[in-house]
């Protein structure tokens, strides 16, 4: 009897240590990141890094930038560090939540088409002729779904965009009648509806959770064209045709004319929020939910350093040369920025 008891006694001394064990690296030696589809490559880049340089280990989920935030607001997730293709998402849907209090934009990034050897009329596609050919009925194209993820409503503000340059409103019709997207008409400006829920036809257009779920349908023949990130592109191997400046939501001297293109989308909390068109911008914040804050400020120091801008710049981003901060911005963060410690 006293073997038994001594036995239990060893197995729960194990047990309870074990669970300190885990508790103790959870807290020391562990990073959660949510992060965007198109961060997959930088993150797991930045793993090796922040592995050789502090110990600690990213543990990270990819998916849509609004489906990023949806699991702190609506799912109660917690996370370390968040990560959006779209930073001025964390001040429209977690600011008012009391989920998060400021927010780092740290690299700009901008809008192609992607396409393959196989895709059709693709030895006719061009920075001019990409339009006409995407709009042809037996041309198969697809994008992200503009509630879940940026990419998707920024591929329809560059269509709403291409409404009004070459002032035709072919574009748009095809959203409505295609993949339900409505829009209106105003002065000048367009307002696209996608907060009841996108209806793609899947014969026509073809709409995915986020972006990078498009490039094997792409490299499988079953689209032809995709809307995507130039980033994604590259590191796909992808063909891609860069669009005007007026078009590819990379200039921030542009940001006048590109917000005359605005999208309701449903964002967290079913809640329909009307965005407008801005340059590409992405951001990241650490949660109020956070368990491991001092992890979450060397993973920043990591991004921010000249290391940590090779990397963006390795996997197609283009680093802020001044990162936007905004919001309740800790010292911390501002001593980082201006290179301290």
């Amino acid at each position: 009897m006293k073997k038994i008891l001594l036995a239990i006694l060893v197995l729960f001394i194990i047990s309870v240590g074990a669970w300190y064990f885990h508790q103790y690296q959870e807290n020391t030696e562990e990073l959660r990141i949510f992060h965007a589809g198109s961060l997959t490559g930088l993150v797991n880049d930045l793993s090796v890094a922040i592995k050789e340089s502090y110990g600690i280990s990213i543990l990270n989920e990819p998916s849509g930038s609004i489906d990023v935030i949806r699991k702190i607001i609506d799912l109660n997730k917690s996370a370390d560090i968040v990560m959006v293709s779209d930073y001025r998402l964390i001040p429209e849907l977690m600011f008012t939540e009391n989920a998060a209090s400021w927010v780092l934009a740290f690299a700009s990034n901008e809008m192609v088409i992607a396409y393959t050897n196989s895709s059709k009329y693709s030895n006719e596609i061009n920075r001019e002729s990409w339009l006409d050919i995407i709009l042809r009925p037996d041309v198969r194209i697809g994008f992200a779904d503009p509630n879940k993820d940026p990419c998707g409503y920024r591929a329809c503000m560059v269509l709403g965009l291409a409404s009004l340059a070459l002032k035709t409103t072919l574009p748009l019709e095809v959203l409505r009648k295609y993949a339900g997207i409505n829009y209106e008409l105003g002065d000048g400006s367009v307002v696209l509806d996608s907060s009841r829920g996108v209806k793609p036809d899947a014969k026509k257009i073809f709409i995915r959770d986020k972006s990078v779920d498009l490039i094997a349908l792409l490299e499988s023949g079953a689209l032809d064209y995709a809307f995507e990130y130039k980033n994604l592109a590259i590191s796909h191997n992808l063909n891609y045709v860069s669009l005007p400046a007026k078009l590819n939501l990379a200039d921030p001297n542009l940001d006048n004319w590109y917000s005359l293109v605005e999208i309701k989308i449903l964002g967290v909390s079913n809640e329909v929020k009307t965005l407008k068109a801005k340059s590409i911008a992405y951001g990241l914040t650490i949660p109020s939910n956070s368990r491991n804050i001092d992890n979450a400020k060397a993973f920043i120091k990591l991004l921010l350093s000249d290391k940590g801008k090779n990397l963006l710049i390795k996997n197609g981003f283009k680093p802020l040369d001044n990162p936007i901060v905004k919001g309740n911005v800790p010292n911390w963060l501002e001593e980082i920025i201006r290179g301290g410690d």
